[in-house]
């Protein structure tokens, strides 16, 4: 089973983002928490791929050598100094923030194997 982490820390774009994830993809195990987890607690749950903002995502990238998941960025910016910050630490995708459903469904679906 697929598991998909989702580090934000607005209670309100969690809880929307963990539904429309679960929506999409029934299949997956969908797990949101504070962008404050450690990387080493995140790399237990086992995410394939892990949803933050790029500046958590840079946090994590610096604090863990190698971690096995996925990340996707998620920016309000699109910008090419964001595109290009985000491709310096080897993300698998960029999203504009709020991403929409369609979006989700189109850059996480082949990550999840459909």
């Amino acid at each position: 089973m697929p598991v998909l982490l989702v580090l934000e820390d607005d209670t309100a774009t969690r809880d929307a983002l963990t539904e429309t994830l679960r929506r999409l993809f029934p299949l997956a195990r969908v797990i949101a928490t504070r962008t404050d987890a450690e990387p080493a607690a995140v790399e237990r749950e086992g995410a394939n791929v892990i949803l933050a903002t790029l500046p958590v995502a840079e946090r994590f990238c610096r604090e863990t050598a190698c971690l096995a998941a996925r990340m996707v960025a998620l920016t309000h910016a699109m910008g090419p100094d964001t595109l290009l910050r985000a491709e310096a630490l080897g993300v698998c995708a960029s999203l504009r923030a709020p991403a929409s459903a369609e979006h989700l469904r189109t850059v996480l679906g082949p990550m999840l194997d459909g």
